[in-house]
This record gives structure tokens, C-alpha cells and sequence, in this order.
């Protein structure tokens, strides 16, 4: 909330990438109660791995965000590389002990695919999906601490351990988890998340671009490669449902496009 010239975050929208954040984030924004701003990601409790000093970034590089928010309303930022980067979800916790974060997942392989193939789009990445998954993440391995923003397509993934990590610095009852498939104007689910974030429910209207996270292609050729990172992520899969309480069981049975394919 801003109060005067000082700010404080109420809410933030840390994970995960390609699940649905920026649906999220624009349905979220239709209540008068919140407020996030146009700039989706501020990317400013992301510091290098190897420190993480708030004096990295000067504050008005957080606060020049919010300088059109109307008095009153609950702050909210969506940078879904936070449940991920080392030392973010301790830097929010430093800003706002008492902060909401909410978190979208997604079958684990269709993220991986989907943030793969936006690496390609941006001219970023040489590999081939396959490639990527196996010897590439040898990208990541060297990186500074193990992670790495553009190739970690298979660590972002294992979201038991960056769920255990989030529940070591904030309480449950300040953390909502809920699948990117249950991102919709209809869904009582978001309903729920306003109520979660302090404000009446809005009734909210359907979204007209397409922001929301599809399925896997249903492409023979890549079928060994979902089978691959599915037998991966398996049993991080039902760590989470335990962790986190989400049903996933479909999860087990592959990502969309494989069960409905029969590439399992």
C-alpha cells in the first residue's frame, strides 16, 4: 500500500513463468481494490545469485512502478521468477514479512516446452528441445549457484523444492497455490484469490487476448522427449500435491497433449 511517499508491496504473483501469470495478473487488476502495474514483471527483488543486497537496486527502480496507484489500493507486482531465483523470496520476506504471494502451476513438461519455445522466438535459443533438456542443462549446472534465467527449463520444473522454500519464509495461510487451467473469468477460483487478497470479489471479464498457457504440440517426434521429462518429474509431482494440497493426479498420466495423443 502507498502511503505518502512510502510504499510497501501487499501482494506479489512469484511463479511460475509460462503458467498463466500475465492472465493472472490482467484478471487480478480488473478489481479496483488491487493494483499492478502496466510493467508486468519488475524483476526488482531479483538480484545475482552470489548476493542479493537490497542497496543492488535503488528502491525507486520498485516504487517508480506505482506512481499512478490510487490511495488505498492493495500493491501488487507479478514477477514469476521469484519462486525460482535464489534469494528473492527472502527479499520480499526483508520488504513485507506480512505479504500475500500467489503462485500458478503448470504440468511441468508443457512449462518446459512452452518457455523453450519462447527462448526460440527471442532468438536466444540454438538447441533443439531434446538437446536442451538432456546436455543443456549443463547451462544451468554452471551457472552462478545452479541457476540460470534464460535455460532452465527442467529446473524451474521441480517445484517441491521451490514450494518448500516459499513455506520456510511464509506462513500457508499467506500463500495461494492454484493450477494455470484454472485461470478463467468464471472460475470461482479467482473469486477466492480476491477474497485472499483482501478485497470483495469483482465479476470479471473475459480476457480477449491470449495469454492463457496452451498444451503440448501433438508432434510424434517429440513424444520421446515428454515421456523423458515426464518419468523426471514424476515424483516432484506428488511431492507438490502433498506440499501444496492441489489435486494433480492428472498430472501423473502426462501433460495434456500426451494423454490425449497416447504418447505416455
Amino acid at each position: 500500500m502507498k502511503t505518502g511517499s512510502a510504499l510497501t508491496l501487499d501482494f506479489t504473483i512469484a511463479g511460475v513463468q509460462k503458467a498463466g501469470t500475465t492472465a493472472l495478473a490482467q484478471y487480478l487488476d480488473q478489481n479496483a481494490g488491487l493494483y499492478l502495474p502496466p510493467t508486468k514483471e519488475t524483476h526488482y527483488f531479483r538480484r545475482a545469485p552470489t548476493t542479493g543486497s537490497p542497496a543492488d537496486r535503488p528502491f525507486s527502480h520498485l516504487s517508480r512502478h506505482f506512481v499512478d496507484a490510487p490511495p488505498g489500493a492493495l500493491l501488487g507486482d507479478a514477477t514469476p521468477v521469484y519462486l525460482y531465483w535464489p534469494n528473492a523470496l527472502a527479499l520480499l520476506h526483508d520488504h513485507n514479512p506480512a505479504l500475500r504471494v500467489v503462485v500458478s502451476l503448470r504440468h511441468p513438461v508443457t512449462r518446459a516446452y512452452s518457455a523453450w519455445s519462447m527462448q526460440v522466438r527471442r532468438g536466444k535459443e540454438p538447441l533443439s528441445f531434446g538437446e536442451a533438456i538432456r546436455s543443456g542443462r549443463d547451462r544451468v549446472s554452471h551457472s552462478p549457484l545452479g541457476v540460470n534465467l534464460f535455460y532452465a527449463y527442467v529446473e524451474r520444473g521441480f517445484y517441491y523444492q521451490q514450494m518448500t522454500r516459499l513455506f520456510s519464509l511464509f506462513s500457508k495461510d499467506q500463500v495461494f497455490v492454484l493450477r494455470s487451467d484454472d485461470i478463467a473469468s468464471e472460475n470461482p477460483v479467482l473469486q477466492d484469490l480476491q477474497r485472499f487478497l483482501g478485497v470483495t470479489p469483482c465479476v470479471l471479464t473475459p480476457l480477449t487476448t491470449n495469454v492463457q498457457p496452451g498444451s503440448l504440440p501433438a508432434r510424434a517426434d517429440l513424444a520421446s522427449d515428454f515421456e523423458y521429462l515426464q518419468s523426471l518429474f514424476e515424483e516432484d509431482i506428488r511431492q507438490t500435491a502433498q506440499l501444496t494440497g492441489l489435486d494433480l493426479s492428472d498430472w501423473l498420466s502426462g501433460p495434456p497433449a500426451l494423454a490425449e495423443t497416447g504418447y505416455s
